[in-house]
């Protein structure tokens, strides 16, 4: 039986330079999640000779009707999701005392809450099947805060808390789920930033440098596979030494 992997948040940065180095490394059983744009996902799709028709699914990961579609999609198209890698995220930039209940909570479902459903959908075909993996993916700021981003550091901290507690309830049935704690990688927001702030932040980096996909994607290949079934409830921090 075929496992198929569901990435969610694979037009993103992070997202899409995953999806790149599972499809180089000989991984075709994948899904991929979008939720507005799939342009660069489906070109890379094309690249390795994949119809973008039936390994891409568009959903509003905060919205269970939404979730819950997704799941029926994917099932047609590829069969039951074994491994589901939760990379979909958000953030923006606002002092905790400026900051609206609006962006809070928006930050809350973008991060937090589109890992919940995703999750909580995904998880009942696992445990049918006795086996699953899950990859929740999180940030430092979760352990060191950030200024401008106490809505995400908060988010990220839950996802950590929560994939500990998936890990004790699915135990029994043969499923892990870890969590991915990032730094910063080269991709996405931090492209926003003015090349002084970077150069900056590398600096505070012990490695000197911004992550790649080959450094998530590494993890993220091991807690897909057999060597890592002993592995769960864990936070895996990948920083370059920063935390």
């Amino acid at each position: 039986m075929t496992q198929v992997t569901l990435l969610t948040g694979s037009n993103g940065g992070i997202g899409l330079a995953v999806a790149e180095h599972l499809l180089e490394r000989g991984h075709r059983a994948l899904a991929f999640h979008y939720r507005s744009s799939s342009d660069r996902i489906s070109d890379c799709l094309k690249r390795f000779d994949l119809d973008p028709k039936r390994h891409l699914f568009k959903a509003d990961l905060s919205n269970e009707s939404d979730v819950a579609q997704l799941r029926t999609s994917v099932e047609q198209s590829l069969g039951a999701v074994w491994g589901l890698v939760n990379i979909a995220g958000g953030s923006s930039n606002s002092m905790s005392w400026k900051t609206s209940l609006a962006d809070f909570r928006k930050v809350l479902d973008d991060n937090l809450t589109s890992t919940f459903l995703a999750c909580r959908e995904f998880i009942p075909s696992m445990r049918q099947a006795g086996s699953g993996r899950i990859i929740n993916v999180s940030s430092v700021v979760a352990s060191t805060g950030a200024v401008g981003a106490s809505h995400y550091c908060a988010a990220k901290g839950a996802i950590n808390s929560y994939t500990k507690a998936l890990s004790l309830e699915l135990a029994s049935k043969n499923i892990t789920a870890n969590s991915l704690a990032l730094g910063y990688f080269q991709y996405g927001l931090i492209n926003q930033v003015n090349e002084q702030l970077q150069a900056e932040i590398k600096e505070r980096i012990p490695m000197k440098r911004f992550g790649t996909g080959t450094d998530v994607g590494g993890y993220i290949r091991f807690l897909l596979s057999d060597e890592s079934a002993f592995t769960t409830g864990q936070v895996i921090h990948i920083n370059g030494g920063q935390f």
